[in-house]
């Protein structure tokens, strides 16, 4: 091959190469904090990946969103009146017709939000298609609604939630959810209700009060481990479902208690139904 003609070929691949680069966004958008009254925070994201984590001061939340040229614009919307904050990833085939090209760029949107630890929030998240890493340590949440989709979904609590929360709430899609810390999480009631992937719940951290856990699974493996510190109650059930339990528990038909249940300064009771899969409880 002359080298004129690999030349040209190293050119025509680099122009493919930055026009491609062009093709391929990132938004950045934030808010300041004025004050520290409750605020609702609701964020929505179709494909790609989400991660959620604490912003520093003063910001109310800061948004940064890489996504192609198939995907639409982000929008957010703030309500003043209803102190209502909602975030929008872009849907896939909603941009307009001018930007659209038969080489669009399909790269998959990467969606980092960071939310304010200086009000009070309560939290809805729609992934329905996304992979969801969710760190809300130092979040100082009242309550959280979790909607996933086909994807896997993670949530941790490394510290103890500054306020006391009503209800930890998640429909979850056939890509599973793993809860990490739940005990930091101050939740009084927490609801988990699973399709097809499977269902991994730590209850680990600072336990402040008590907790009533429903956890169903329609097929999937429900997984719990619990510190020794705490009381356990556990409620099995399902078609073809199977226990395994560890740990120095007794047994009463499908009820399990741990050594010094009644007595224990905080008492986790747990109903646990999976038509068609395991159920393990371990205390360690």
């Amino acid at each position: 091959m002359s080298g004129v003609r690999r030349a040209g070929l190293a050119l025509a691949t680099l122009l493919a190469t930055q026009a491609r680069a062009q093709h391929v966004r990132t938004l950045e958008s934030s808010r300041m904090l004025r004050d520290s009254a409750p605020v609702t925070v609701h964020l929505a994201l179709g494909t790609g990946t989400l991660s959620v984590g604490a912003a520093e001061a003063p910001f109310l939340y800061r948004s940064i969103l890489r996504f192609g040229d198939a995907y639409a614009a982000p929008t957010s919307a703030w309500n003043a009146t209803q102190r209502t904050l909602t975030l929008t990833a872009g849907r896939r085939g909603d941009t307009a017709p001018a930007s659209r090209s038969t080489d669009a760029d399909d790269t998959p949107q990467d969606w980092r939000v960071q939310l304010t630890r200086h009000a009070p929030l309560e939290l809805t998240i729609d992934a329905t298609a996304a992979d969801a890493m969710l760190d809300l340590t130092g979040l100082p949440l009242r309550r959280v609604a979790l909607n996933t989709g086909a994807t896997a979904t993670t949530v941790r609590f490394d510290a103890a939630n500054p306020e006391p929360m009503s209800v930890f709430d998640a429909d979850v899609g056939a890509g599973g959810l793993k809860l990490i810390g739940l005990g930091n999480a101050g939740a009084s009631e927490l609801r988990i209700h699973g399709t097809v992937g499977d269902l991994s719940l730590d209850l680990g951290g600072r336990w402040q009060r008590d907790m009533q856990v429903q956890v169903t699974s329609a097929v999937g493996n429900i997984s719990i481990t619990a510190p020794p510190a705490i009381g356990i109650e556990l409620v099995s059930g399902g078609l073809l479902s199977r226990e395994s339990v560890g740990g120095a528990f007794t047994r009463q038909g499908n009820t399990w208690r741990s050594r010094g249940f009644e007595t224990a300064a905080v008492k986790v009771r747990i109903q646990a139904r999976s038509m068609l899969g395991k159920v393990t409880l371990l205390q360690r």
